[in-house]
């Protein structure tokens, strides 16, 4: 009975040995890796009809593929003034403005008066991407009869979408003539239906660094083609416009259609995509230093990007000279960016945002 019994609790001890021979070690703990924060950029922009839609959504395109740590998204509004007004209300990160445009914001004139009371943060400037020209066509049966723009005064004309920068452009060189005409807003699909029924007699139009058409305007010369004429200022004009502090600029027509001939002469001002402090430096420095590192790719993007693309850094500062840096504040990221390549005016250093 002894024999049986320790025969018993030997088997049992090797069984016990073989089992645990045969369980699987324990497994080793491995690491937690660290989740990256992705911070969010919305950049609020005009409708998907303008230019600067267009153009922006090419330039994210390159952020997006060399700026992982980002979530960028485009936020199309209904007019310029109105993704203004979005982004003061703290609906997005960068904002489509233009050297005019941040006049009048910070002034609270103009679209913008009364609009303070809803104002959570206030653009600075931050980045410079492109110039406009404003310019006026009219129809070539009536090029007779109309031949200033002083003789616009007070006929129906449409001056761009109203709440677009160029609408204020145009109604700015057109107030320092004393020139009046009447705004009729026109769907920027029909505009020439309307000068083919008569209610309008003019159209402004703009085109990026003097060759590039928005998207409706190139839809405009398809389908009023050969029934339009550039209607430049007089040589009296002009000199009224440049005691009036504008610059005026020659375009070469053929940029803008095929049929036209010689210079169309056009009112320029600059435009870009700028942030609040909310932005931090280190994060518009970032921005620009990529895009400034991908220049190459800007002019496919839109050969109205091609004197960015140039050189990117000189571009940022002529655009920080036309907004006036004593009235509109520089981003820190911007002037760090300026200062980094030699382009910083000291005298600038009090203008920077805080």
């Amino acid at each position: 009975m002894k024999k049986k019994l320790a025969l018993l609790i030997a088997v049992s001890i090797v069984a016990v040995v073989i089992f645990a021979g045969c369980a699987a070690p324990p497994k080793e703990e491995k690491p937690t890796a660290t989740p990256t924060t992705v911070k969010t950029w919305r950049w609020a922009t005009a409708d998907p009809g303008s230019y600067g839609y267009r153009v922006i959504t090419g330039m994210v395109d390159i952020l997006k593929r060399n700026l992982p740590q980002y979530d960028f998204s485009i936020k199309p509004y209904s007019s310029t003034t109105a993704a203004i007004k979005g982004f003061c209300k703290d609906e997005a990160e960068s904002v489509y403005l233009a050297d005019l445009g941040f006049g009048k914001l910070y002034n609270f004139t103009g679209p913008f008066e009364g609009f303070e009371p809803e104002v959570k943060q206030m653009p600075v400037q931050t980045f410079w991407a492109y110039t406009m020209e404003t310019f006026i066509l009219i129809p070539k049966d009536k090029a007779d009869e109309i031949k200033s723009w002083s003789d616009l005064d007070g006929k129906p004309v449409f001056l761009t979408p109203a709440g677009y920068m160029n609408h204020l452009n145009i109604r700015r060189a057109l107030n320092a003539l004393g020139v009046n005409p009447q705004h009729v807003e026109v769907d920027s699909k029909f505009v020439c239906k309307a000068i083919e029924d008569g209610t309008i007699v003019a159209t402004a139009l703009y085109t990026t660094a003097g060759r590039s058409l928005p998207t409706w305007g190139q839809e405009l010369m398809i389908s009023c083609k050969g029934k339009l004429v550039p209607l430049n200022p007089t040589p009296e004009e002009i000199e009224k416009l440049k005691e009036a502090g504008l610059d005026v600029k020659e375009i070469d027509a053929k940029k803008v259609s095929e049929d036209f001939e010689g210079v169309i002469y056009g009112v320029p001002f600059y435009f870009g995509y700028h942030s609040s402090l909310k932005m931090s430096e280190e994060d518009i420095y970032t921005m620009l230093k990529t895009l400034d590192e991908n220049s190459e790719m800007l002019a496919s993007v839109d050969p109205g990007l091609e004197p960015l693309a140039k050189n990117f850094a000189e571009f940022q500062y002529k655009g920080v000279k036309s907004c006036d840096p004593s009235v509109i504040p520089v981003h820190p990221g911007l002037a760090k960016f300026l200062k980094e390549k030699g382009l910083w005016e000291s005298e600038w250093d009090k203008y920077i945002a805080k």
